[in-house]
């Protein structure tokens, strides 16, 4: 026999045995779906009803700009693209990847398997969406005083497990007052919109940014230490230089850090960073 028959032939051997959905194992795989609001959750008990019948490499759902990784595996040649819908929502495409070329009843089986989850994944999507707006501040982007104060419990809780150096760092606005006072809030809001990208700008993927209210701004950098907190505290100077926005108002910042201490809580690590910004303004 040729090799490459030979080994298509092996491949298919190994290839599981696909059976139709019966309605009974459609509604029980709808009933595991349903109520599931947490998206990890809700991938796992999706992927693992359809690794029963499909073996799966790899698998990744593109939704907007952001790739997510379901199923860390060996990329093969054999890759498979689905789009998937709700009614007359998109909800992103998942990749297929596997150790051998889908057939057209693999094909069927998996868009049988998409219909069941649609509905399940686009009250996830949903609710992560809500979600986030309840954790963002409006106006500025970035995460809220709620959202910082559930995040530093998490990285205070890293450092203490782990020792992964964390770093709080305050900035507050110069000038943002007479900002106001002069030109108006609309020119205020622009300034906390502007001050929030170059935060942004300034810090790794990894670390988060926060407008605790007014014109306070606080980054939890974590892995980090007082040098990393330095370099990005002038990043942010500088980006507020290259700002001509920012620099036609003459609006700087002060800022202040605190790297954490074995017992540290939320409080003390920001009572000394506080106390470096006010010891800065004061020098101004």
């Amino acid at each position: 026999m040729d090799p490459i028959l030979w080994d298509k032939f092996f491949a298919d051997e190994r290839k599981p045995r696909t059976k139709p959905l019966g309605a009974d194992q459609r509604l029980l795989i709808l009933q595991k779906l349903q109520g599931k609001l947490e998206l990890g959750i809700l991938f796992e008990i999706f992927t693992r009803e359809i690794e029963k019948q499909i073996d799966i490499s790899r698998l990744i759902w593109d939704l907007d700009d952001t790739s997510t990784l379901i199923r860390r595996g060996k990329a093969t040649e054999f890759n498979q693209t689905f789009v998937l819908r709700f009614g007359e929502n998109e909800l992103g495409k998942l990749k297929y990847t596997t150790p051998y070329k889908l057939d057209n009843d693999e094909i069927n089986l998996l868009h049988t398997y998409h219909r069941l989850f649609a509905g399940p994944l686009s009250n996830a999507i949903e609710y992560r969406r809500v979600k986030n707006m309840a954790m963002r501040d409006h106006l500025s982007g970035l995460g809220n005083r709620s959202s910082f104060e559930q995040d530093i419990q998490h990285s205070i809780a890293m450092s203490e497990r782990r020792d992964v150096g964390l770093v709080v760092v305050i900035f507050d606005l110069d000038n943002f007052k007479q900002v106001n006072d002069r030109y108006g809030h609309l020119d205020g809001d622009k300034v906390i919109r502007r001050f929030a990208i170059a935060l942004k700008h300034a810090v790794r993927t990894s670390d988060r940014c926060y407008r605790l209210g007014g014109d306070e701004f606080i980054m939890l950098l974590q892995p980090a230490t007082d040098k990393s907190a330095q370099k990005v505290a002038e990043r942010v100077h500088h980006l507020i230089n290259d700002d001509q926005a920012l620099r036609t108002l003459k609006v700087s910042s002060s800022h202040g850090y605190a790297q954490y201490q074995k017992g540290d809580t939320t409080l003390s690590l920001i009572d000394r960073a506080d106390r470096q910004l006010y010891k800065q303004k004061r020098n101004k």
